[in-house]
């Protein structure tokens, strides 16, 4: 094979390798964790990273041929924007708050400056080498192909064929039906794109059918961002198409269709929201949910509290923000505790584009991204009379994917689309030329450069190997480990096995630790309950998680997960070792320290001190996030527990009463039915006792100690009918303790002789 064959092997390879990554949205990876997320990211990157080795090789054959350089990109106003935005990102992960966090990101995101490096790759590679309209036809009919797949699987959950996480939202094989609208969005309009540049009928209606069925899909997604963004991004198309030539004059037919259109779009715009409040629109999922746009209540208060976090946060950190992928220290560092008023939990994300941007990356962060839209729309603008629908079509696919990003954020798949689309503007925008009129010729100079390449594809051979496998090998290992612990043959045995696959997983030292160690806890925490196991090996297993925990805290001290793992962890060991509770202690209190308006260090504080009985700190915990959190009800519950093992019954049961007016869910919780029943027993409200008692006791009908203080309850009220009737069925279910019953037998039964005395 001469040099000129293998550079069109090389150009061919690095095309094929990246209409691949158009179906890696149809990869759910079962075997790891996050399964909608890590492996599609996985596959992208490595396809990116060979399509990257071939693009490397091939400047140098090319270099070696021709003596030039034919496949560098020629970087115009887009692409330097493009390389300024990264360079801004390269900054953040230097000087942020954590910045081994903010490079390799996590599998549930995959959104750290090492896996944003490939889309910018993808980018600079199409602008490189899809130098004609054949390699883009190729492209985006591979992610056209790719989406028809994703939208079947999508309408068949809507008829129950697959199995959906979001009820009666589809999701497809995203797992998420906001990913998968935004996914739809793009591909619509490659669509519309594909459709006005053919003149093949067939080809019409093919693409036509693609529109009509994708839009369908994503309505039946019912994410208003998306649905905003693909109205916004039609008006901006016909608005576009008014305003780009003077082709439509005043008497124009088609000027016409397009205003009715539009004031038709207004008046049902109007008409929907003006109908918002009945029958029909609440009980209509799609309209209720385009028309719940109040920021009063639901989601919109919640979006608009973590917005404002944002905004605050951003005011700490304004130039280069706190690093990708540190949302989430940022919002919890200024959080404002009614956030959990409206949220069981806190985001890692604004769910604003912008916000995100602007936390994470800076000022500086948020005016190189706003540029990229900014540019492209400009440099589209100037072409717009070459071919003013196809240019239009773009400038309305940029506008789509900006508003939807107002309220959602960004995640590998849509990062794929979205350089794609940046890789075809930049193709639209100035068509550039591989070939010179320089005849080859053949060099044997360039070493400096051989060794170059060699040290880059070798970079990349290492960057395959610690991004790539290594966490993929990691992410199979600790699903294993959950596999082997949830098998129905559990024993001690593979007890200790599910260890050593964790233990495995994790001595890979790879990005995918942090959510390994949750995984492990959890499923440690889990089995402190069962009987499968013995009590030496549940200690192993929880001494062992404690010692993962420790570790991550030191590598990651910003992790707030691991402070609320690690206390629960701590609070069992200490029934064995009573040391490990003022370890839980310090860790609650740094957490508080950390996080000093998270609801959460607060409870995990107040549990650890009324378990080692220094009540009066639990007090003081408690008082001190009532003040902080008074709109919350657990912040009462909390504050009331401390007063009832502090022993001050009366602000016990006034703090635990308000928590219960504020709707404090007690019912999923047995603990706290036991505690409401043991306070109404010291007040003396034996029949509101009794209640919780027999609520308890329906869940856990084989507790002793609920079912003998039941008893004991009915025999103080003098009910002495059930009182006996169930210690005559502990009787039979629990033989063991019919001496304990019968002695309780027969003080009921001479109770009841001296109350039938005169």
């Amino acid at each position: 094979m001469n040099k000129m064959d293998t550079e069109n092997f090389l150009l061919d390879a690095i095309k094929w390798l990246i209409i691949l990554t158009m179906f890696t949205p149809l990869i759910v990876s079962s075997s790891t964790l996050f399964p909608y997320v890590f492996g599609k990211a996985i596959a992208f990157q490595v396809l990116i990273e060979l399509a990257l080795i071939c693009y490397l090789y091939l400047i140098y054959i090319n270099r070696r041929r021709t003596g030039r350089f034919d496949y560098l990109p020629r970087l115009n106003l887009l692409g330097w924007t493009l390389i300024i935005f990264f360079i801004v990102l390269v900054l953040g992960t230097i000087f942020s708050v954590d910045p081994h966090y903010s490079f390799w990101s996590k599998q549930e995101r995959m959104d750290g400056l090492f896996n944003l490096f490939h889309f910018f790759v993808l980018f600079f590679l199409v602008s490189a080498t899809f130098k004609n309209k054949q390699s883009w036809l190729y492209v985006l009919n591979a992610s056209i192909i790719a989406s028809l797949l994703v939208s079947l699987h999508a309408f068949g959950q809507k008829f129950g064929l697959f199995y959906t996480p979001y009820g009666n939202r589809v999701t497809g094989p995203l797992g998420n039906a906001a990913f998968l609208g935004t996914y739809l969005l793009f591909n619509i309009f490659f669509a519309a794109f594909l459709l006005v540049q053919t003149k093949n009928t067939g080809l019409k209606s093919w693409y036509s059918g693609i529109i009509i069925f994708e839009t369908i899909i994503l309505f039946l997604t019912y994410t208003r961002g998306t649905i905003f963004g693909l109205v916004a991004g039609t008006v901006i198309f016909l608005i576009g198409f008014l305003l780009s030539g003077p082709f439509l004059g005043p008497k124009n037919r088609a000027k016409k269709i397009i205003l009715a259109f539009l004031l038709l779009l207004v008046l049902a715009g109007g008409a929907l929201f003006l109908a918002r409040n009945t029958n029909f629109v609440k009980t209509e999922p799609l309209l209720y949910r385009l028309t719940d746009l109040s920021f009063e209540t639901g989601t919109g208060k919640i979006r608009l509290i973590s917005w404002k976090i944002g905004l605050d946060a951003f005011l700490e950190k304004p130039l280069l923000g706190w690093g990708q992928e540190n949302y989430y220290v940022a919002l919890n560092k200024h959080l404002n505790p009614v956030f959990f008023y409206h949220s069981g939990e806190t985001f890692d994300r604004a769910h604003n584009r912008l916000v995100d941007v602007l936390v994470m990356d800076g000022i500086l962060g948020l005016l190189a991204y706003l540029s990229i839209f900014v540019m492209a729309t400009f440099l589209l603008w100037r072409k717009i009379k070459d071919s003013p629908t196809l240019t239009l079509i773009l400038i309305a696919l940029l506008g789509s994917y900006f508003i939807q990003n107002l309220l959602l954020f960004d995640m590998p798949i849509s990062y794929l689309m979205f350089f794609l689309s940046l890789g075809l503007i930049n193709f639209a925008i100035g068509k550039q030329t591989t070939k010179s009129d320089q005849k080859p010729v053949e060099t044997k100079s360039g070493e400096a450069l051989k060794y170059l390449i060699w040290f880059l594809i070798f970079i990349v051979v290492i960057f395959f190997w610690s991004g790539n496998l290594k966490p993929l090998l990691a992410s199979q290992n600790s699903i294993k480990g959950q596999q082997i612990l949830g098998a129905q043959n559990a024993s001690d045995q593979t007890f200790k096995l599910a260890l050593a696959t964790f233990e495995k997983s994790i001595n890979y030292h790879a990005f995918t630790n942090p959510e390994t160690k949750k995984a492990l806890t959890q499923v440690i925490l889990g089995t402190v309950g069962s009987t499968q196991y013995s009590s030496p090996t549940k200690i192993d297993g929880l001494k062992f998680a404690s010692n993962q925990l420790e570790q991550g805290i030191k590598e990651m001290p910003l992790f707030i997960d691991y402070y609320l793992y690690i206390d629960d962890v701590y609070n069992y060991l200490a029934q064995q070792d009573k040391s490990y509770l003022d370890k839980g202690g310090e860790i609650a209190k740094k957490l508080v320290a950390l996080y000093p308006n998270l609801p959460q260090a607060y409870y995990k504080l107040i549990i650890n001190r009324l378990i080692a009985g220094d009540y009066q700190q639990a007090v003081e915990a408690g008082q001190k996030i009532t003040q902080l959190a008074p709109q919350l009800s657990p912040t009462f519950w909390y504050l009331g527990v401390s007063y009832f093992y502090a022993g001050n019954t009366e602000l016990a049961k006034a703090n635990v009463e308000k928590a219960l007016s504020m709707d404090y869910n007690y019912e999923s919780n047995q603990n706290s039915m036991l505690l409401l029943a043991q306070l109404y027993t010291k007040t003396k409200e034996y029949e509101r006792a009794a209640r919780f008692y027999n609520d308890l006791l329906s869940q856990k009908p084989d507790d002793l100690n609920v079912a003998v203080n039941l008893a004991s309850l009915y025999k103080e009220m003098g009910q002495f009918d059930k009182a006996r009737e169930i210690a005559n069925e502990l009787l039979t279910t629990r033989p063991e303790s019919a001496q304990q019953i019968n002695q309780f037998l027969d003080e009921l039964k001479q109770l009841e002789t001296e109350n039938k005395k005169p």
